[in-house]
């Protein structure tokens, strides 16, 4: 009987030196990734107590323009305010990730049209990160005007719907809102033990392969296409309930890498009032070549959106 202990009590300790191991394996690696590529805005700390960001609670001084990747932009164009503004949600591509000010999307917009543009972008964010900000009041504080939405979408937003942490090395989780008789309940993070549990490298890892796996499963195309729909229903109605009006609601798919499904949510999206336009709808011109990318190989460069923002307002129509 001692015998059988002592073996169970061995090969427990040796399971728990193999998690711990694994663990610590899977941070290094992805904090070496992120790293090489410059991401080093966590300082790489390894952290397993997940929180809820504190911008997540509280928006009202997020968007102070400072330009640390985890605070947002200012607006532009606050001079012509005689006009309706326009919002712009999506993520660091929106966003104008190591942009200067007066080089991203909203910049370049609003001096083309004389109309203040609201840049509510937030980078590494999805469809979640727009509906969190169309129930809060403080978008509504900030943007007493506004009857333009403009959503830029790339190909890793169904990804990020699935997953609390976009990148390996990120210490705060995301909002997160499950699926209820067809609303969206916005997940609490209460239970410590679970959230311990959860910011484990290992089960964070294993979140990423599930969801990269689902996301890429054609048999799941209805689920997410039909989810995506969802979030950009419930952000619709919360905009137009609270301006009091009926909201343009463009989406605007920047495909410089294919969009899964991209036709089956396209449709969905017109059937259901929104107007989508892709970059292949504007131009035949390669966005990924290195003129049209930032140093990084990945974000739009300032003469991306110098190409794209003209044909885009032609094309949609603004004025």
């Amino acid at each position: 009987m001692k015998k059988i202990f002592f073996i169970i009590f061995v090969n427990s300790i040796l399971l728990i030196v193999l998690f711990f191991v694994i663990e610590f394996l899977i941070y290094n690696h992805y904090k070496n990734l992120d790293s090489h590529a410059g991401k080093n805005i966590n300082k790489f700390q390894y952290t397993v107590n997940a929180k809820f960001s504190s911008y997540m609670e509280n928006l009202e001084h997020f968007f102070n323009g400072n330009g640390n990747y985890f605070y947002g932009r200012l607006p532009d164009g606050l001079r012509y305010s005689n006009k309706s503004a326009i919002i712009i949600f999506g993520c660091s591509y929106a966003y104008g990730f190591e942009l200067d000010a007066n080089k991203t999307f909203s910049y370049k917009l609003s001096q083309k049209l004389k109309r203040p543009v609201y840049n509510r972008s937030i980078p590494g964010g999805s469809f979640q990160h727009m509906y969190m900000q169309s129930i809060s009041d403080s978008l509504y504080n900030r943007i007493p005007n506004a009857d333009t939405v403009i959503y830029v979408m790339m190909s890793d937003h169904y990804r990020r719907l699935l997953t609390q942490y976009v990148r390996m090395t990120d210490l705060v989780v995301y909002p997160t809102y499950n699926i209820k008789n067809n609303e969206l309940v916005s997940r609490n993070y209460n239970n410590k033990v679970k959230n311990f549990f959860e910011s484990l490298y290992i089960v964070k890892y294993l979140n990423h392969i599930y969801a990269q796996r689902y996301i890429n499963n054609p048999k799941n195309e209805k689920k997410l296409t039909d989810m995506s729909l969802l979030y950009f229903n419930k952000s619709k109605g919360e905009l137009q309930k609270h301006y009091g009006k009926n909201i343009k609601f463009y989406i605007f798919l920047y495909e410089d890498s294919d969009i899964l499904y991209s036709d089956i949510l396209r449709k969905k999206l017109e059937d259901n009032g929104f107007l989508v336009v892709s970059t292949r709808d504007l131009t035949k011109e390669d966005l990924t070549k290195p003129e049209y990318k930032w140093d990084d190989n990945c974000h739009p460069s300032e003469k991306a959106w110098d190409l794209l923002t003209p044909l885009i307002i032609k094309k949609l129509k603004l004025k």
